[in-house]
This record gives structure tokens, sequence and C-alpha cells, in this order.
């Protein structure tokens, strides 16, 4: 049976402590692999990769899919949702607005800020369909003005079907919504959401105006929501199953979401109130930025300070010698994060023989949070003179980190895409043969390749301390389950290597 488990950075692991002594043997034994490694898919399509990753959420809509649907084994369903629409989260069909919001906002920000790598793979009207699909959610999610829909449908009875999401039971008619009030706080979540539609209100503003101006007021009313309540969401709801994307952190997510509306509506009181944010999360005031208390360098739905204090350099940057607060701060925790995440030992991070990133206390979506940090890395690059060494660097990793994902080992670890690609992901619809052919438990239960290609979706991919440490198994849902989180950060790592990377990538087919 499917189980998420909460993956979340653990207390002991922030901190200033947890360093290991020194560089693992294996690792200097395996660096000229690592070397060939590196250079491995330089022929490759990177945008045929990018295009891959988009279609991997048409893959993951749920309600009333339009007739230019791309995926023609979904069909429409869960259309009596209380507010249908939006994507599966992963390899079931529970949909979640933490994660919904943080993969749409990935897309967005890449779309917005490396639009370039759009262009050359031919993605960009991809890109927007995708961010307005699950902005239309995420929007409809908010009932009223302190009634905020943050998951639909119950874990325990969604993990005990496995097959089409169309033929899946609902009693009633209508699966169970978890409604967070003005009682239940849910800064973690109303932040994360804010961040989505306020970036999501400047990619759609010049194709849909309207659509954007609704996405930016329910930006900034979910935001002072939060501010005004703080606390976490599964926290306060009770009976809600904290596993399941239970978050450590508040004000990463409000920081974050002030960065994104200072952005979209130029209102520099957003920018005070990130510094403030900041401040309250272990940030300390001087020149030389060290950071403490809750901050750390990891980067997924759980912790968001590194993309947060990145954005707001990228503002800093537009805004010239008006600067914004903090903004040395920033740069000298994020010189930090890219140090930490290059290197290894810092923070429990180590890699693989072939160069994966991953933490050692987790066994669960390792490639996610490689992917996520190198978007960062490339959203810092950005920051950087064209020259720069360190520019170059960042570059450098975010592109090794990608490749790996792509198959520079050997094996891909994208679906549909590369050498040796994964064919039995924990997928139940993926699994599904076509009808009139029934599909149940029968389907989990066989070694034999999904009948369905989920074209463009990243596994969790090895679990650690080897690259061996992967399983192309159906019932393996640590390093074989498939989720919109984990192709965030893929999608918009190609999204950058294609825009700022001029060693990387053949120019793909138009």
């Amino acid at each position: 049976m499917l189980e998420r488990v909460l993956e979340r950075v653990p207390a002991a692991a922030v901190g200033r402590g947890g360093q290991s002594a020194g560089v693992p043997p294996y690792i200097v034994t395996a660096h000229a692999e690592l070397q060939r490694a590196e250079g491995a898919l330089a022929d490759q399509q990177y945008g045929e990769a990018l295009g891959a990753a988009y279609l991997f959420y048409e893959a993951q809509r749920s309600g009333q899919l339009p007739p230019d649907n791309r995926v023609p084994w979904r069909k429409s369903a869960h259309t009596g949702d209380l507010v249908p629409g939006g994507w599966y989260d992963a390899g079931d069909y529970i949909k979640h607005s933490l994660t919904t919001a943080q993969a749409a906002l990935f897309l967005a920000w890449s779309a917005l800020d490396f639009p370039a790598g759009l262009a050359m793979a031919g993605q960009g009207r991809y890109a927007v369909q995708e961010v307005v699909w699950a902005a239309d959610y995420l929007v409809a999610c908010h009932l009223a003005p302190y009634r905020y829909v943050g998951l639909i449908g119950d874990p325990d009875i969604d993990h005990d079907f496995w097959g089409r999401p169309q033929e899946q039971p609902v009693g009633g008619g209508r699966r169970p919504a978890f409604i967070w009030t003005y009682e239940t706080e849910a800064a973690d979540l109303l932040g994360m959401v804010s961040a989505a539609l306020a970036s999501a209100s400047m990619l759609a503003k010049p194709v849909f105006p309207e659509k954007a101006d609704l996405y930016l007021r329910t930006a900034g009313a979910l935001y002072r929501w939060a501010a005004a309540k703080p606390g976490l969401f599964a926290k306060s709801y009770k009976g809600y199953p904290e596993w399941l994307y239970g978050t450590s952190y508040y004000n990463d997510k409000l920081m974050l979401a002030a960065s994104w509306l200072n952005r979209a509506t130029g209102n520099s009181t957003y920018l005070y109130a990130a510094y403030r944010h900041w401040l309250a999360a272990g940030g300390r005031k001087g020149h030389r930025g060290q950071w403490g208390g809750e901050i750390n360098p990891y980067i997924s739905w759980d912790s968001m300070y590194g993309p947060a204090a990145v954005n707001l350099l990228r503002i800093a940057q537009r805004r010239g010698k008006a600067g914004v607060p903090g903004q040395r701060e920033y740069e000298r925790f994020l010189d930090d994060v890219a140090e930490i995440w290059r290197r290894t030992g810092k923070w429990s991070l180590e890699h693989t023989p072939y160069g994966l990133r991953y933490a050692r206390w987790s066994k669960w979506g390792n490639l996610r949070y490689a992917a996520n940090a190198a978007f960062t890395m490339l959203l810092r690059a950005q920051t950087l003179p064209p020259d720069s060494r360190d520019r170059a660097a960042l570059i450098k990793f975010a592109r090794v980190q990608v490749d790996y994902s792509m198959g520079s080992t050997g094996r891909s670890y994208i679906v549909g895409f590369g050498r040796n690609p994964p064919r039995r992901v924990h997928h139940a619809a993926a699994s599904c043969p076509n009808p009139p052919a029934k599909c149940g438990w029968q389907q989990f239960e066989t070694g034999a390749p999904n009948p369905q290609v989920l074209t463009g979706a990243l596994v969790g991919g090895p679990a650690g301390p080897g690259d061996d440490t992967y399983s192309d198994r159906r019932n393996d849902f640590e390093t074989n389950e498939v989720s919109i989180d984990y192709n965030a950060g893929l999608t918009a790592a190609l999204a950058g290597l294609l825009a700022l990377d001029p060693d990387c990538c053949a120019a793909p087919p138009t």
C-alpha cells in the first residue's frame, strides 16, 4: 500500500553542527568517472526533456479535461470534487494545495526569469497553460475570506484504491475536503499559495489579464491572512494526518510570498515585510549576513529560505542602488548555501560516486532535492556578472545535477526519456491497460512495465549512499514514485540551463 511518509528537514539537521570529517574516499576514487559523466550529455536535447516534463503535468490533471488534452490514456475524473480541477499530487489521487502551489510557483518562476530557455524549447505556451490550470484551482480553493481548501481526498481511503481515477468509488459523489478557517492557523500553506498566485499573475497578465488580476487580489488576501495568524496548517487542524506534507516552518513561505507580492505590485512595503520574516526565522542584522535559527539550505515544499532569498536579490538587481532591506544578509546566506551544496560534509549533504547531491537523512525523493538546488543555483547565477567565476561554478553544479536525472550515469530517471528510463513507476493510472480491460491491485502486483508511458515524470531516485540504491519496482514508492513537486525543480532547472549555459545544449527542435 502506498504511504506518503513525512519527508521534512529533521530538527537535528538545523544548525551549524552536523559536519562530517572530510570527503569520503570513494568520492576521490570516482573523480575521473564523474568528470566523464559531467560531459556525457553535451549533445542531448535539453529542450526535449523540458517538453516531456511539461507533458507530465498534463497527465496529472484532475477534473474535466480540455479537448486539446495531449495524454490520450487520461480521461476526465473527479469532476464532482468540492473544487474540481488542479493536479493529482503523485501516483495517487489526492490534491494538495501546498504541493500544487510549490510546483506552480516553480513553473511560473522559470517562465518569467528564463523565457529564453522556454522559447528555445518551444514550450512557452505549455508553461502558461499549466500554470493557469493550477492557479485557477488554487483561486477556487479560496471559498470565502477565511475559508481555504488545502486538501481534497482522504489519503487513507485513496491509498486503498488502485485503478483509473475516473473509476475510483466516491461515496455521495464528492470526496472529503479539508478546509482551513481563521481558527485553524495555516501560514505555511497560505504563504505558499500566495507566492504561487502572485507569480502566476505576472505570467498570465499578457494573455489572461482578468485572471491575472484575480490571482493577484487573492494572493494579497491570503498573505494578509497568513501574516495575521501565524502557525502550521498540519498542527492546527484536528484529525489532519500530519505525515502528509506537514511542514516545519512558515516564515520561509511568508518571506517568499512577500517577495513575490513586491515583484507583482512594486509595493516596497513587502520588502520590509520579507526582511521581518527573515529576522523572525533567525536571520541576524549586520553586513556579515549571519544566519541561524530555523534558516537552512534545504529546498523543498518544507523549506523555501533559499528561493525566497534569491528572489529578493533578483529584486535588488532590478532596483539598482536602492537595493532591498537585508540584501547583504541574503547574499551571504546564498553564498553559504552554494558552498554547502557544492561541497560534501556540511549539513549532512553528501554525494554519490557519480555526483548526485543528497542529504544523509533523506531516503525519499532525492532527485527532487537536487533539482530544486539546481534551480536555485541558476537563479543565483543570474544575479552575478556574466564573466563571474562564481556564476560559472553555479551553472556547472546545476548541470551536473540535471544531467544525473537525464542519464549521465547510464540510466535516465525520467520516464520516456533517454537511456534505460523507469518503466514501472509507482503511478496507478499509468499501470492500467487500455479499457475495456479491468484495472486493480493485480496491476500493482505485476512486474511487467506500465502499459501507459508517463512521459516526463521524474522518479524519486537513489536513496543513497550509492548510485545503485534505486529500484524500478512499482511497489518501491520511496525511490520509484513520481510527484508534481519532484518535477517542479527539474522543469525549472531545464529552462534555466537552456537560458544560461551556452555549453549545455544542442538546439532543440521547434
